[in-house]
Formats: C-alpha cells, sequence, structure tokens
C-alpha cells in the first residue's frame, strides 16, 4: 500500500492585499477530509489555514516538510490564494503581503516549487488556484494584478519533478459560484476525488494527473457557462513534463463495488443517433458516366465524400436555420464546417450536430447516412422546446459509449440477483453482449462492453432518455445526472 502525504494551503483572507478568495478554506478542508477517507497517512495531511498562512508562516514549514512528511511515495499539494506580478516574476500572495512592500511580503513561485522539489518524493502533484490580485487595489507602480503567462509557464514546465494542475489559464480569473458555495474550479475536484465521478478512473481505482486534469477541463468551461452571465473564460492548465503521469490518489475505497457499471459519469461520449440508407445514384454529386464502388474501401469513402458533399452542406445549412431559429444563437456562439471528407458539423454551447456518410459495407454501392446530436448540457435542454422542436423527431437511438470496457457478465450477473421490477435480461451465449427490456417500453436496450445503445422509434428524443435514466435509477439508485459527460473525440 503506498504511503501517500498531502498539504493544503488556504489563503482566504488578506491583512490589506485583496479582497477574501471565497470558500478557499472550506474547499481545502473538504479535500483533507476526503483524502483522510482514501489512503493518505492522516499524520502527513496537513491544513494550513487563516493567520498560519503568513509569509514567515509558509516559509518555515516549506522549508521543514521534507521532515514533516519523511519517506513517502508521493505528495499532494493543493494551494489557494492570489497573484501579481513584479518586473517579470511572479509571485503568490501571502496572508500578510503588504501593499507597500509586496515583494518582501509574498512568496516567489519558483521558490515554492523549489521547496516541492526539495521533498524528494517520487510522484508530486500540485493542484494551483490563483486567482489575480484585482485591479485598482492601491498597488504602487511596477506591481501587475496578475501573473505574467509566459513566465509561468516556463517556470512550471522547468520543474520537471512536479506536476501542475492549474485552475484557469495563467491570465485568466479563477471563477467562485455561490450557487454552488465552492470554487468551481475546486468543486469539480473534490467530485473525483469523493468518488462522485468515475470517468477517468483506471480499472484499479487509481486516478492520475492527466484523468484528473481531462475532468477539470471538460466540466469547469460547461460549469461557468451555466452560473455565470459572463464571457470570461475559465480554462484549466496541466504543466510539467508531458511525458510523465504521477497516480494522484487510489479511490478504490470510495468507488462503491459493481455500482460504476452504467454511471453515467463514467461515459466518455452520449449522442443521439439516427441512420438511414441512400443510393449512390440518388446523391446530387452522382454522374451517369461515373463507376460506382464494388467494395468498401478507401477510394469509395472518399467517393462518396466527393459526391455528397452538396448534400451535406444542404444539411447542415437547413439545420442551421433551425437552430438559430429556434435557440436565438448569436452568429459567433456557432462554430460551422462542412469537411471535405464527407463529414459536416455545428457546435453551439449547449451540443453538438454532425453529418456524415460511410459506404454501406454490404452494398458498396449505398451509403449510410448518421446524424448525431452530442456533447449535451443536460437532460433538461434535451427536453426543452427548441430541442424538440429542431431534433425532437429525428432520432431513433440514444448511444453511451464508455470510456472503459464494461464486464456485460458481471452486469448480467448482478441483476440475476435481484432483479429491479419491471426489467427483463437476456445474454448471448458466449456473455459478450445483452439485451434489456423495460416494462411499458416498446424499444430495446442494448449491452455490450464498448457501450449502450437504446433503441426506440423516432419521434419524441426525450422518451429515449427518460426510459434509460428510468433504468438506470432503478438499478443503481443514483437518480438522474445533472449533466451529461461531452464527446471527448
Amino acid at each position: 500500500m503506498a504511503d501517500r502525504a498531502a498539504l493544503m494551503i488556504a489563503i482566504e483572507t488578506y491583512f490589506e492585499a485583496g479582497p477574501p478568495r471565497q470558500y478557499a478554506t472550506s474547499d481545502c478542508a473538504e479535500l483533507q477530509r476526503a483524502l483522510l477517507r482514501l489512503d493518505f497517512n492522516p499524520e502527513k495531511c496537513l491544513l494550513i489555514a487563516g493567520t498560519r498562512a503568513t509569509k514567515a508562516a509558509l516559509e518555515s514549514l516549506l522549508r521543514r516538510l521534507p521532515k514533516l512528511i519523511g519517506k513517502v511515495d508521493s505528495l499532494l499539494v493543493m494551494l489557494v490564494t492570489r497573484g501579481f506580478a513584479v518586473r517579470g516574476s511572479n509571485y503568490l500572495v501571502c496572508a500578510d503581503t503588504l501593499l507597500a512592500d509586496p515583494t518582501a511580503t509574498a512568496i516567489l513561485l519558483p521558490d515554492f516549487l523549489d521547496a516541492l522539489r526539495k521533498t524528494k518524493v517520487p510522484q508530486t502533484t500540485l493542484l494551483l488556484d490563483v486567482d489575480p490580485l484585482p485591479p485598482g487595489e492601491g498597488l504602487i507602480t511596477g506591481v501587475t494584478a496578475g501573473w505574467i503567462p509566459q513566465g509561468v509557464e516556463n517556470c512550471l514546465n522547468e520543474e520537471t519533478s512536479v506536476v501542475s494542475l492549474l485552475a484557469a489559464a495563467p491570465d485568466e480569473p479563477s471563477f467562485d459560484s455561490g450557487t454552488l458555495r465552492h470554487g468551481i474550479w475546486r468543486h469539480h475536484l473534490l467530485e473525483m476525488f469523493c468518488g462522485a465521478v468515475r470517468a477517468g478512473v483506471g480499472r484499479d481505482g487509481t486516478l492520475t494527473a492527466q484523468a484528473l486534469q481531462a475532468h477539470l477541463a471538460d466540466a469547469v468551461p460547461r460549469t461557468l457557462r451555466r452560473t455565470h452571465e459572463t464571457e470570461a473564460e475559465q480554462q484549466p492548465r496541466r504543466y510539467g513534463s508531458e511525458q510523465r503521469d504521477v497516480v494522484v490518489a487510489d479511490l478504490t475505497k470510495v468507488l462503491e463495488p459493481n455500482r460504476d457499471l452504467l454511471d453515467p459519469t463514467r461515459m466518455k461520449r452520449v449522442v443521439f443517433r439516427t441512420e438511414s440508407l441512400v443510393r449512390m445514384k440518388d446523391l446530387s454529386g452522382y454522374r451517369k458516366t461515373q463507376c460506382l464502388p464494388d467494395r468498401a474501401n478507401e477510394w469509395a469513402r472518399k467517393y462518396v465524400a466527393r459526391i455528397a458533399a452538396a448534400d451535406i452542406k444542404a444539411d447542415v445549412d437547413s439545420v442551421f436555420d433551425r437552430i438559430r431559429e429556434q435557440f436565438g444563437y448569436k452568429r459567433k456562439d456557432l462554430d460551422v464546417s462542412v469537411e471535405r471528407d464527407g463529414f459536416g458539423y455545428i457546435r453551439s454551447p449547449d451540443f453538438e450536430y454532425t453529418v456524415s456518410l460511410r459506404v454501406n459495407p454490404e452494398e458498396p454501392s449505398e451509403a449510410y447516412w448518421r446524424r448525431e446530436v452530442g456533447r449535451l448540457s443536460g437532460p433538461e435542454f434535451i427536453r426543452s422546446e427548441g430541442f424538440q422542436a429542431v431534433f425532437g423527431t429525428v432520432f431513433d437511438r440514444l448511444v453511451f459509449e464508455f470510456s472503459q470496457p464494461v464486464d456485460v457478465a458481471e452486469f448480467v450477473d448482478l441483476i440475476e440477483e435481484a432483479p429491479p421490477e419491471g426489467i427483463k435480461v437476456s445474454v448471448a451465449s458466449d456473455a459478450q453482449s445483452a439485451e434489456i427490456t423495460l416494462r411499458g417500453f416498446l424499444g430495446k436496450i442494448h449491452l455490450d462492453a464498448e457501450g449502450v445503445t437504446i433503441q426506440g422509434q423516432a419521434g419524441n428524443s426525450a422518451t429515449l432518455l427518460d426510459q434509460f435514466l428510468s433504468f438506470l435509477g432503478k438499478f443503481t439508485g443514483l437518480g438522474e445526472p445533472k449533466e451529461l459527460p461531452h464527446s471527448l473525440e
């Protein structure tokens, strides 16, 4: 069993340097409680906050840190504070940082990293939530209310012994949410350490810095968009050796057995989909003098993409007009593209629509139209009048693709041990796939190692989602997720 240490530093209030960092202390305390439920050493899981976060106290702590934690396998450090820059150097604000003498009463970022390096811990992860000092707070001439991005990036990338995750890009603010009562980045960080999110967690329960960053980079911008009426951005960043990943924690103790089999939060991609066959002769780019494909190869794929270009553009243009009419998006809110390889898409703040053609392998003179809507912001958006007006009658299946393969046999055994009311399951003899039926639902639910497909009749996309969530709630007791995972493609 690994010996893991942690250090949480919450500098929430300042004698005079700036306004408080809301929820900093409570978030760090909650992280400490979460780590103590895992495999972190209770005697080496330290929380520093309040008046103990002065420059002298922090420098003393950092100097003594190698002795305090001893020889451990990994070290997790979280720091919440503000930042500023003077003559190209980036500083961390302490509780007692003075506006009249900022450089002498704050800690240089390189010095902080150097102290972590001196612990000589094999795997060190730094979680850094640094918000700029607000401008106009009385800073003296020559002091920048915020970090110099290039200096931060160079400093963090050069310190290869530490993998650093930042709450935001060095020149962006880090937002708090009164609704969540957390910093937004810290809220999603806590989700992972409490076991509420399983996407990216290894089969052995380990959480790596890379997987943690992937979750934060996906979740933070979406939550910011929903909780703040602002065009400002907050994009989490990762620094350190790109070739090196570290294990941040072992979440086995908070991941309940079998619960992750069909948890939407562990799925990498959720899309509504419909497919239909078309003869290549019916595509607008077809000419009678052309030879049709006789096999589904690369030449056939390029041929279909070429003769279907106008059809794909027409489809994208039609959907674009309906989206603008129903949702009222501004032009800059929509990213539209029609690619040359038989693919087109429309990206909006709440979803992504894609359309493509691929050769029918069983009859190469035909092609499949595939239309999808993914990167969905949440179940309530799917039930909205606008979504139903644009897409409600289009799709006949809902597809969940797993980030990691599922053991179908284990899933079937779990259901058969205590069958939920209204659910019937049949399984293939090799246990590689299963069909699930729900009482009152005429469609089918197909499960294999790679994902779940809920197939019904085109007419109401929300019904497909409701049926699956009903099944999910009966099986796992998780209820309805507040948001759906975005596509990772």
